[in-house]
């Protein structure tokens, strides 16, 4: 008599058909619910990515899947885990622990992925609507595909013989290998996006003219006006700016440094520009100065410190006071001792020295140029973003402010809401939330070279990562396991809450209400 109710659950936990009676839901006055809630790495992602979903499918070898959640902020994933600077993994619960997630790695590995594995998309219904965009770089490349993902027509112009902007100019190559790029770029074109090179604003192309062959126009021109120092010796030979610097580098031009270099500046131009100096033939010594701390200093600091292990000297609180030359030529930099107070910058002229040097590297940021658009007709709507309308700022900021522009461009055609991806609400899980000591299988481990494997360590802070411990623990046998994931079956759930208690993600809440 007593073991009629547990066969009838023990046939339920075997996947076969229990009967009504022991539908336990129905006593059920409060109800567990999956809540996705903030993690760090989402909170500090520049693309709002869903991070711990994405680690989630990487771990379970559901390369295609972590792609389709990837994508939806973030088409680039094999140039993002190049150039990032990660903020994501700043503050990555698993720090505590032992180490944080390589999140950049995996990024990377999902984008290689993607780039070996891809497939054209299935014939998408074409609109009859043509947008055009202005400029290759990362804001213009992001927002052709979501256009064209979308069935728009796009051609993108571009200035250079080179496609790509930013990325193709302005990074070098230890920092973004050419063939991610040049195979990103390949697969737009099979998606159907047509690349026009050579074509510039304001010369090649009118503004107010695009808008008779096209029904949209997205600006993404960039920020590439130097900003000028006003230093005595500024317009001397051998004294570059950081662009132009770095384009010439990219594309194979010959520049005769010398063998002692100075670049001034503390972004990440600035030290792009230390680092790629110390690779050019003749070059034996490179030295950086930084009007303020290193504390200070804009640039990323793994970068930083990469640029000291390949030997560039840095030399903080220094203020250029003059490009020192003779007979037209870059002898030195003359500077002043520099510090921060309350008070903004102060400069100790009394202290000054000279660092000599053959050629001089000014990085001191870049500036839009809004004469090339001209005047556009009233009635017009023009769509533009990424360094044009920031300023300089970050690859995946540019790439987020195009996907921006194309979700703008479709609520125009679409019943389409313009709105990012969800930000989840409320407190960021801290890792003292975290509910770890119900992870059985939880071992200290350091960061893992094997993408899956590392993202096997990613504790899915507010993200259900499938662990299986609501399962474990559920007294009711109410958790089904359908396909490497978990689900609560509401008819056998009483509502006891243990699934909660035990969560380690503290990705589930109990809601009041039964059925």
């Amino acid at each position: 008599m007593l073991q009629a109710p547990f066969k009838e659950t023990a046939a339920y936990a075997c996947g076969t058909t229990a009967i009504s009676v022991n539908k336990t839901g129905e006593w059920r006055f409060l109800t567990p619910e999956r809540q996705f809630r903030q993690s760090p790495c989402r909170q500090g992602c520049l693309l709002q990515g869903e991070v711990p979903s994405w680690l989630d499918a990487v771990k379970r070898g559901r390369w295609e899947e972590a792609w389709q959640i990837m994508s939806h902020n973030n088409p680039f994933p094999a140039l993002t885990g190049y150039v990032c600077f990660n903020p994501c993994q700043e503050n990555c619960n698993r720090d505590q622990l032992d180490q944080g997630i390589a999140i950049r790695e995996v990024e990377k590995a999902i984008g290689e992925w993607r780039l070996k594995n891809y497939e054209p998309s299935k014939a998408i219904m074409k609109k009859k609507r043509r947008i055009a965009v202005i400029g290759s770089g990362p804001a213009g490349l992001s927002c052709a595909y979501y256009l064209t993902q979308a069935g728009y027509m796009v051609t993108v112009y571009e200035r250079s013989a080179q496609l790509g902007g930013m990325l193709a100019l302005g990074i070098p190559e230890y920092r973004l290998p050419h063939r991610i790029l040049k195979r990103e770029l390949e697969i737009l074109s099979s998606e159907g996006v047509v690349f026009k090179t050579n074509t510039s604003l304001g010369s090649d192309l009118v503004l107010n003219d695009l808008y008779q062959e096209y029904d949209q126009v997205f600006l993404a021109t960039g920020a590439w006006i130097p900003r000028m120092s006003g230093l005595p010796g500024e317009d001397s030979d051998h004294v570059y700016n950081a662009l132009d610097f770095l384009s010439n580098y990219n594309t194979g031009v010959l520049q005769k440094l010398g063998s002692s270099v100075v670049v001034v500046g503390g972004g990440n131009a600035a030290i792009d520009s230390a680092r790629t100096a110390l690779r050019v033939n003749g070059v034996h010594h490179v030295t950086l100065l930084y009007r303020r701390s290193r504390l200070e200093m804009p640039a990323d600091q793994s970068e930083v410190e990469a640029a000291e292990r390949e030997g560039v000297e840095l030399i903080f609180n220094v203020l250029p006071r003059s490009i020192e030359t003779k007979g037209g030529r870059v002898k030195g930099v003359t500077v002043d001792h520099s510090r921060t107070d309350r008070y903004g910058l102060l400069v100790d002229s009394s202290t000054s020295f000279c660092r000599e040097c053959d050629s001089v590297i000014m990085a001191l940021g870049q500036l839009a140029d809004y004469s090339l658009f001209g005047t556009l007709a009233s009635k017009q709507t023009l769509f533009a973003g990424g360094d044009l309308i920031s300023g300089p700022a970050t690859v995946p900021e540019a790439i987020r402010a195009g996907r921006l522009a194309a979700m703008a461009i479709r609520s125009v055609y679409e019943d389409f809401e313009v709105c990012e991806q969800e930000i989840l609400a409320g407190e960021v899980v801290s890792f003292e939330a975290l509910n770890l000591a119900a992870k059985v299988n939880l071992e200290l481990q350091q960061k893992e070279a094997e993408p899956q494997r590392e993202a096997e360590r990613c504790l899915g802070c507010g993200t259900c990562n499938s662990c299986g411990i609501c399962y474990l623990f559920c007294p009711d046998v109410a958790v089904d396991q359908v396909d490497g994931k978990f689900e609560v079956n509401l008819d056998y759930c009483k509502g006891c809450g243990i699934c909660v208690k035990e969560c380690p993600a503290q990705a589930m809440v109990m809601k009041g209400g039964g059925r």
